[in-house]
């Protein structure tokens, strides 16, 4: 052991909650830890536990809701010292699934090669099937429908049936994925299930003695059902909140957390009710915030801890929310002039209608800053196509770039002429890209692809220029340079994956940039703002948490009409402890003069279209301006909440 070796139980009272979870030898527990309680301790010091007392680390899978989680606890580990801990590894469901399904036996038996999508890249498929199925809405709403099936577990399900509609699409759905050697992004776990769920003797059941899950809450059926198959004969800590379920939208199964100790009996049954993040205040706001929901088997709240002091807690009304964005920014800026670190600040807004301008008008005023929102690194079509070329320089092979790169200057992604190409692979066994060398050498001839050799010519040039340069770092400035604001963010995140990876070839590089794209990390220490949707705080804390755009029909939105009367109210419930998420991040810092500060701020009024364009259907229009009101969160906070102040 060395030198900073520091025990698992080292200050930890016999009797407190943190010690009972870290010593449990039940082969089965749950945990239902609130905000800010210390579950990320707790569950740092079991894992030091198991290692100290002899137990394998390549037996020991910990299970984070993200990357930054598991890098976070492998960080402590080693900090403290515990032996063993350099070769211990937490993991991300979905890295696991991608992890096991690229095992040779697994590969074999599934027939499929687990290359995921990244957003754009669903473009041409969309393109390739809507002739056949509807058209583009139709294809979406399809897709959508065959990932949510397989994430609740629904094609599992005695007597599933499908309709013949979506029994038509699956097939073609299918056809082009596996041609194109790719999945959905949805697909990758329920793959992983349903190879271990047909496969009961899989060395992979048994791969693991102590397995710990966190947010188990935010898992779907067919995740939790990776974890139940993988858990056989190994101990099992599952860690969550049911008070924090907020992706429904992803599928997540919360009764999962609620009934498990009803499938696993003589489980422990721990908690953690401290909240040692917040300040008073907002532990009392939030308290009665979710008070309000009724959908909850077993009330936990959180007990408020003095020595956090009260905090500092504002709600400010703005007249029109090009004000709101103008009165944040600057009170953001303000606050980084009187020596606020800027990784200090969390701005949070469920809509890009504010956080894209709050955004703009932050670097306008020099504020180092960074943006969250799902693969925003991709907004803008430079972007798309340097990423997408980057993908073919890494893999010749790699149809999905190749077909999206063919087809991004035509109409429907030259979805015909591209057609007779797959034709002749699948007729012949060539590959995509060989048949398109063909096509431009004059090797090969089909009718109405000339567009798409002029595009392929492009490609070989732009491949030859790359090809042309030194190494990887190189690459990435030629192909997002530095200074060019359209691919300023996954330049800035390109550089970051190539530190991580160090001498990682060209595929190692792209895959993990593509895995960092589609699945954004929030690093818990930054140096810029940070401005993301509540969504993407989960896990993070600050000491100044801004909360903009709190109105209704943000906060929350509105349930869709063909919902039924109790449906409705499972959907408001979610949308209050998303809110309830949202606020719990304010961290009180005493010992560093930092209050926890949490300002929730909101407008009477934004341009009716702007509205109706972000989902919000005002009561009231004045002049092609709607009427904006509070969120009705805002009042549930109750009295603990101070009165609004104008901005």
């Amino acid at each position: 052991m060395g030198e900073n070796f520091m025990p698992w139980n080292d200050g930890l009272a016999i009797g407190t909650p943190a010690y009972a979870i870290a010593s449990s030898v039940n082969a089965r527990i749950r945990v239902v830890a609130g905000p800010g309680t210390g579950k990320s301790f707790a569950m740092k010091r079991r894992v030091a536990r198991l290692l100290e007392n002899g137990a394998d680390p390549a037996t020991i899978l910990p299970v984070t809701f993200t990357r930054v989680a598991a890098e976070d606890l492998h960080r402590e580990l080693v900090g403290m010292g515990v032996p063993g801990c350099d070769n211990l590894e937490g993991v991300t469901l979905h890295s696991l699934a991608l992890r096991m399904l690229m095992r040779n036996h697994v590969l074999g038996a599934t027939g499929r090669v687990p290359r995921p999508l990244n957003e754009f890249e669903l473009e041409p498929l969309v393109c390739d099937l809507m002739a056949q199925h509807g058209g583009k809405k139709a294809v979406k709403r399809l897709r959508m429908a065959y990932e949510a099936a397989w994430a609740r577990l629904q094609q599992e399900q005695p007597g599933y049936a499908l309709s013949a509609e979506d029994a038509a699409f699956q097939a073609d759905l299918l056809s082009w994925l596996r041609f194109h050697e790719a999945m959905l992004i949805g697909e990758v776990i329920p793959q992983l299930y349903s190879y271990l769920h047909s496969n009961p003797a899989a060395a992979e059941r048994s791969e693991f003695a102590h397995i710990l899950v966190d947010e188990y809450q935010d898992l779907n059926r067919a995740e939790q059902g990776v974890i139940a198959l993988l858990s056989g004969a190994a101990e099992v800590c599952i860690v969550g909140d049911d008070d924090q379920s907020i992706y429904s939208f992803k599928h997540a199964h919360p009764d999962g957390i609620r009934e498990w100790l009803n499938i696993n009996a003589g489980a422990d049954d721990l908690g953690l009710d401290d909240c040692r993040r917040c300040p008073t205040r907002v532990v009392q706001m939030a308290n009665n915030l979710i008070g309000h929901n009724i959908l909850r088997p077993v009330p936990r709240p959180l007990v408020p801890m003095p020595a956090n002091g009260v905090g500092d807690v504002r709600i400010v009304q703005y007249q029109t929310i090009a004000q709101e964005v103008a009165g944040v920014s600057t009170l953001v800026s303000g606050m980084i002039a009187n020596g606020t670190p800027a990784g200090d600040i969390l701005v949070l807004t469920q809509s890009r209608a504010f956080g894209n301008p709050l955004y703009e008008a932050l670097v306008a005023q020099g504020v180092p800053t960074k943006s969250y929102y799902a693969e925003s690194e991709l907004n803008h079509m430079l972007a798309k196509r340097s990423f997408a070329l980057l993908k073919l320089f890494a893999n010749r092979q790699d149809r999905v770039a190749l077909r999206w790169l063919i087809g991004i200057d035509g109409n429907n992604w030259h979805a015909a002429g591209y057609r007779r190409v797959r034709e002749h692979c699948e007729s012949t066994g060539t590959t995509p890209w060989d048949a398109m060398v063909q096509l431009e050498s004059g090797a090969l001839h089909l009718h109405h692809t000339g567009a798409i050799v002029l595009s392929f010519r492009e490609i070989l040039q732009a491949l030859a220029a790359l090809e042309a340069l030194p190494d990887l770092n190189a690459v990435v400035d030629h192909l997002f340079p530095k200074g060019q604001n359209e691919t300023r963010d996954i330049r800035e995140l390109a550089i970051a994956v190539l530190a991580e990876i160090e001498d990682g070839d060209r595929e190692t590089f792209v895959r993990e940039l593509a895995i960092a794209i589609s699945q954004p990390e929030i690093p818990t220490e930054i140096q810029d703002v940070r401005i993301m949707s509540l969504h993407k705080s989960k896990g993070l804390s600050s000491p100044i948490t801004i909360i903009a755009g709190c109105v209704q029909g943000l906060l929350p939105r509105p349930a869709d009409a063909d919902l039924t009367p109790a449906e409705q109210a499972k959907h408001l419930e979610e949308q209050r402890r998303l809110f309830y998420v949202g606020i719990t991040r304010a961290k009180a810092v005493p010992h560093d003069q930092k209050p926890g500060t949490l300002i929730l701020t909101y407008s009477q009024r934004m341009p009716l279209a702007d509205a109706l364009g972000v989902g919000i259907a005002p009561a009231q229009q004045v002049y092609g301006e709607a009427i904006l009101h509070a969120s009705q969160f805002i009042q549930e906070l109750g009295p603990a909440a101070p009165v609004p102040i104008a901005g």
